[in-house]
């Protein structure tokens, strides 16, 4: 995701006749309301992550990060995360909300494309029978377990044998159902991923996901326009204000 630079001078605020103390001043004054002005782009991308996306996740929330100007590199800089401890870092599943478009495929999507259970040009969404957790994703655990059920896990010895799918058949404390994915629409269930369960009246289906050809998104996250409304806004501000103070702390030269 490309990043924002945040210069300096808007509008030609300094246009006017500057003193030499001043000149001297201005470098330092310049670059310390750059790091004013990213700091503020920052907090209001964090600010408006909730009220765009359904319960964000915190690593959504707390994407936003800037790199301070310095001497050598006089201009700060404001970026969407690009890396992850885990999963897919904020500046990739972030582009089609900031973009539009398609959004990329997700880690488990490619596993299943892989095995040869999703195609290529499908999708995997949330089913109606799917449990979401509090930031309306599937659990991890969950994940992993219909992975390997489906034997399409990263790792090929987590991946259950057909002596633990006994195992499981039998158990009558089973944590979850078992999976298994319809390639084709068969009556009213469609293409996906579904969980077979138990009731007090037989057995059931109910979908967790299901694959669609489509996965779009508009522009929402409109991060560029609010860095770009920030930076008119307070610039001059941030500007004359640390110019004044260097100048309030500055030895004039003898």
């Amino acid at each position: 995701m490309a990043q924002i630079k945040i210069g300096v001078d808007p509008d030609g605020l300094f246009d006017r006749q500057l003193t030499e103390l001043e000149t001297q001043q201005l470098p330092f004054a310049a670059r310390q309301a750059s790091n004013a002005v990213a700091f503020e782009i920052r907090e209001r991308w964090k600010r408006t992550a909730p009220r765009v996306f359904d319960r964000p996740t915190p690593l959504t929330v707390n994407a936003a990060m800037y790199r301070k100007a310095t001497k050598e590199q006089p201009y700060a800089e404001i970026f969407i995360r690009d890396e992850a401890f885990k999963g897919t870092p904020p500046a990739k599943y972030l582009l089609a909300e900031v973009e539009g478009g398609e959004r990329r495929k997700k880690g488990f999507e490619r596993l299943l494309q892989q095995r040869g259970l999703l195609s290529p040009s499908q999708f995997a969404v949330l089913g109606r029978g799917a449990n979401a957790n509090g930031y309306g994703n599937l659990p991890a655990g969950q994940i992993t377990r219909i992975l390997s059920q489906l034997g399409a896990s990263r790792d090929q010895y987590q991946d259950q044998t057909d002596v633990s799918t006994k195992r499981r058949r039998r158990s009558k404390k089973k944590r979850g159902g078992e999976y298994f994915v319809l390639p084709k629409r068969r009556g009213a269930l469609r293409p996906g991923i579904y969980e077979r369960i138990a009731t007090p009246w037989g057995s059931a289906v109910r979908s967790i996901f299901i694959f669609t050809g489509t996965a779009k998104y508009r522009p929402r996250y409109d991060i560029f326009g609010m860095a770009d409304d920030t930076w008119k806004r307070l610039m001059p501000f941030f500007l004359k204000r640390e110019l004044e103070k260097a100048m309030q702390t500055a030895r004039p030269r003898e």
